[in-house]
Parts: structure tokens; sequence; C-alpha cells
């Protein structure tokens, strides 16, 4: 209100002060407008003052404050009693003027602007409908809690294992391409094993087709890294058909290329981040290339991606390469693993061939060992057992060690894998003829050397007091260097302690510390369901079976309780 009073009480502009000196009609107009804008602003700060003061003294009214409408009543007196006549009568037409005004409305424009896709999109009502809530949508488990995310609870404590709830039984759906035992044409038992192994032995033609699939492999990789180099590996001979064959390949891609480069031709020699901000170590940076490699490959359509391991100690890729691309006549796929600066390929393929330099019938055994435990379903290191490698070791060191046999020499008598192993290799002039009089000797066959085989590790071996070492090639106890690994249930009722297989490129790595509970148990499981077949002269078909986990919906593989998986 005291501001009202000072604007209309405070000095007006004089008409003929504001004219003075200006004679011309175009010199007079920008007064005039001024005097109008003063006197507007005046009436409509009148105006509010009126209104405001009237809802006041309606409410005054209404409560019964006479002594607030009488203050109220004698300030407007005051405010309007120094106007005279002129500016009174101006303010009763502003005022009016403006009651007239203000019910009008701004006519609407009839042509409205598109809105922005944003606000299209906001104002858009939303068609989600939550997962519980859609047509066929499935109950949710009993066993997670609402606020569960992939099955952990959110809360900062867990339930104690015992308080777990079970898991839900597993349900097997039947094969699309169900995987049948092999047969054969021989009657005897030597005679199958030998009729398998030749067809196990990798062919002129598959050395031939692995070697198209790393030409082809190694011109897509140039494109990204011209660095890059591609070796192919075949450890037996490449085929379709058989158990867990695309689960276990039995061929692979090996791309050899320095940190340097990749970091340099993949990410044009930046500083490398990983998703945290941390500065990307070597591992990183190889499973990076590995996923812009396999990028490449599948999108050229010579490759189809099947499944990935990159938590494994050497990350991977399966994929599945195109028939015509390793000369096929396409009716087969052929499934091999992709990965990047890995040793064990090399060392594989360095101890099957010296192996077959000692014995024929070594490597021979090798192969039969890795198909038996494909087969078996324990040579899938992504089900925590063990690798196709380790079943390569341990073939070779019961040749090393087993007393009856002793077929194979130490590592140091291996002129390659020796030189791989950092070490200097020993003349092998002696352990051949050494190994040669013993093949004389014993006269022993595949079949019988696969029998003595499971005899060794289902109960010669002693799988806490020794390891597997093909670098010493004896028994003897285990190396306090290398580590035991024990693997705990998943309820954490028990343990298990998995065998100790040294790596024999270096002494303090165990390789089956991947193993997982369920995987020992297998393990076992398997030798002891191989060695009751022996024991019944059980054809080869029969011991190779293909292994199916058993559910509510399948029975047992074999149909016995002996054989009960």
């Amino acid at each position: 209100l005291a501001q009202v009073v000072s604007t209309v009480s405070g000095p007006k502009p004089s008409l003929p002060e504001a004219t003075s000196g200006l004679d011309s009609r175009s010199s007079r107009t920008p007064t005039r407008v001024t005097n109008l804008h003063y006197y507007s602003e005046m009436a409509n700060s009148l105006a509010v003052l009126v209104s405001d003061i009237a809802a006041d003294v309606r409410a005054k009214l209404a409560a019964g404050d006479k002594r607030t409408v009488a203050m109220l009543a004698l300030a407007l007196f005051c405010a309007v009693s120094p106007l005279d006549i002129t500016q009174l009568i101006f303010v009763l037409v502003g005022a009016a003027a403006y009651a007239l005004l203000q019910p009008l409305e701004v006519p609407k424009r009839t042509g409205k602007s598109a809105p922005s896709p944003k606000a299209a999109q906001a104002a858009k009502p939303s068609k989600y409908v939550p997962p519980a809530m859609r047509p066929g949508a499935r109950p949710p488990s009993p066993t997670l809690a609402a606020g569960d995310v992939h099955g952990q609870p959110r809360s900062s404590t867990r339930p104690a294992a015992a308080a777990r709830a079970p898991s839900t039984a597993l349900v097997v759906k039947p094969s699309a391409q169900p995987v049948s035992a092999p047969t054969f044409k021989a009657a005897t038992w030597d005679a199958q094993v030998d009729e398998l192994v030749t067809s196990l032995l990798p062919t002129p033609a598959s050395e031939k087709a692995v070697e198209r699939l790393a030409r082809r492999a190694e011109q897509l990789i140039r494109g990204i890294v011209p660095e890059a180099e591609v070796v192919g590996f075949a450890s037996g001979a490449i085929s379709r058909g058989r158990a867990f064959g695309v689960a276990v390949p039995d061929v692979d891609i090996v791309v050899s290329c320095g940190p340097m480069a990749l970091a340099s031709r993949l990410f044009g020699g930046r500083p490398l981040r990983a998703g945290n901000g941390q500065r990307m170590e070597g591992r990183q940076l190889q499973k990076a290339a590995l996923r812009a490699f396999t990028d490449r490959l599948v999108s050229s359509g010579d490759f189809k991606f099947r499944r990935s391991a990159f938590g494994a100690e050497e990350p991977k890729v399966t994929l599945l390469a195109a028939s015509g691309v390793n000369g096929g006549d396409g009716s087969d796929a052929v499934p091999l693993d992709l990965a990047i600066n890995s040793a064990t390929p090399l060392h594989n393929a360095a101890l099957l061939t010296e192996c077959a330099g000692f014995d024929r019938r070594a490597r021979a055994l090798v192969l039969l060992v890795r198909r038996w435990a494909r087969d078996r379903g324990i040579c899938h290191v992504a089900k925590g057992h063990l690798s196709p490698y380790c079943w390569t070791l341990l073939a070779i060191y019961f040749l090393q060690a087993a007393d009856d046999e002793q077929m194979l020499p130490p590592l140091d008598h291996f002129k390659a894998s020796a030189r791989l192993a950092g070490e200097k290799p020993k003349s092998n002039a002696e352990a051949t003829a050494a190994s040669s009089a013993k093949s004389m000797t014993t006269k022993k066959s595949v079949g019988a050397l696969f029998r003595a085989f499971v005899a060794f590790y289902g109960g010669g071996f002693d799988v806490r007091g020794e390891a597997a070492s093909v670098r010493l090639g004896r028994r003897a106890p285990l190396n306090l260097k290398l580590p035991v690994h024990v693997a705990l249930h998943e309820d954490g009722a028990g343990s298990e302690v998995a065998p100790s297989i040294e790596d024999p490129f270096d002494p303090t790595r165990n390789l089956a510390a991947g193993m997982s509970a369920d995987g020992i148990v297998r393990f076992r499981e398997e030798l002891a369901r191989a060695s009751a077949l022996l024991a019944e002269d059980a054809p080869l078909a029969r011991l190779l079976e293909p292994w199916v986990p058993e559910g509510p919906s399948t029975p047992s593989s074999t149909g016995s309780g002996k054989d009960s998986e």
C-alpha cells in the first residue's frame, strides 16, 4: 500500500515542460506516449490494490473483525485524498477499462506446431505390461524372494546354506538330433577299439581342412590387425555326429599377436580403460580383441557363434565353420575353438606328435581316452570337468608311471616339448630303445592299455598323495609347490579333493584347479562305471554310450542299477 501511495503521489510530468522547445508535431508524440504509459501503470496498480482490499475486506467481514476493516478504509482514504479531480477521473476510467478488459480471453491460434519426438513419446500412453501379467508368463519362482536379482537377495545378510530352498529338479527334454552310441563292424573288444582309433586319427584331408580354416580366419582377422598370425591345430579327425562334439571341438585356431599391436590397431593407441575406468590389463585386452575378432568372423557369414568361455584361464570362443570354408561338401559344419596367444594347443600338439614317435599305441590310447571322456560328459571345462588337455596328460602319465607299462620316458626326453618347457632335451636314443624293447615285451593292444588305464586311476592312483607329473614321468610324493584343489559342494555339506595334474610347462600350476565338486564326483563315478563294464566284458558301444543327465522325464541311460548315472 505504501508503494502504491508513493507512486500515485509522486511528481507528475508536466505537459508544457515536457514539450518545451519542440514545435513540430512529431516531437510531441513521444511525450504523449509517456504520459499515457504513466497513467496506465497507475490505473493497473490501483485496480490490483482495490481487488486485494476488497477480498481482504470480505474475509474480515466474514470473520467479524471491524477494527481491521476500519484501518483499511482509513488507509484507502489517505491514499486517494491527495488526488485532484482530474486524477480521480482518470483513475476511475482506467479501473473501469481494466475491469471490462479483464474477462476477455486472447483468441487461441488455430495452427499448432508439431510436438517434438520426445514430447510425443512422453505424452504417448505406455503399453508396457509387467512380465508376470503377460499372456503365458510363468508364475514367480517360489525359491526367490521379491527383491532377488539372479537368485541373489539384495539384503546384505544371506541365509545359511542349510536354510536355502532346494533347487528345482532337472527336467531333461529330448534332443532334436540325438547322438547315439557308435556302431562297429568288428565283434571282439580289441578289434572294435582298433576300428574306433582308426577313425579318430587325423587324416591328411583333415589337416588340409584345418589349414584352410586357419587361412580364411587369418584373411578376415588381418583386415583388423595386419600383424596377426593364425595357426590351426587338429587333435583328431574333424567330424560331427559325436556326443558333445560342439562343446569340446577337436580343432583349435590360435591367433598370435603382440599386445602393443592389438592395442594400436583396435583402440588407436589410446589408453585402454575397462568399464570401471581402470587401466585395462593384458587379460582384459585379450578378451576385447577376442570379441572384435569374433564379430569380424561371424559377420563374414563363414562362421557362426556358438558360445564363449571368457571365465576360463585361457579365454576362448567356440565357432562353427561352414563346410564350404574347409572344402567340405556342405553337409557338416566344423566346430572350433578360437583363442588369442594360447599355448595349450601347441603343447598338446607337440606331446601327441612325440608320443606317436615313441610308440603309435600311445597316441591311440590318448585319442581313445579323450573320446571316452567326451562321450561320457566329463570333458567339458565349463561344467566343472577336466579339459581334453588334462586327459591327454593323464594318459601320458599312465604310460610313463604304471609298473606294467612304462612305455614313455620323462619330459626331458621329448625333444620339442622339453624346449617348450625351457629345458635342455636329453638324448632320446636310449629312451627310444628302452621304450621299443618294452613295447616288444608287453605287446599289449590299445584295448588292453585302456583297461589298465581305468584300473590305474580307478584304484591305484593316490589322489591325496601324488600328482600326475609328465615332467617327472614316475610316481613320486606330491610336490609342495603344486597347490591341491579342494572343491566345496553347493550345499556346503562337504568337500571333494580333485586329482592333482601338474602342468609340464609350469610345475606350480595345477590344471585340475577348475574342477567342481560335482565334476570330481562324476570323475570317480565314470571310472567306476567303466571298470564295472570292462569286468563284464561289455561291448565298446555300451562303454561309449553318450551320457544324458537324469531327470524326471528321462530314464537311466543304461536301464540297470549298476550303470545308473
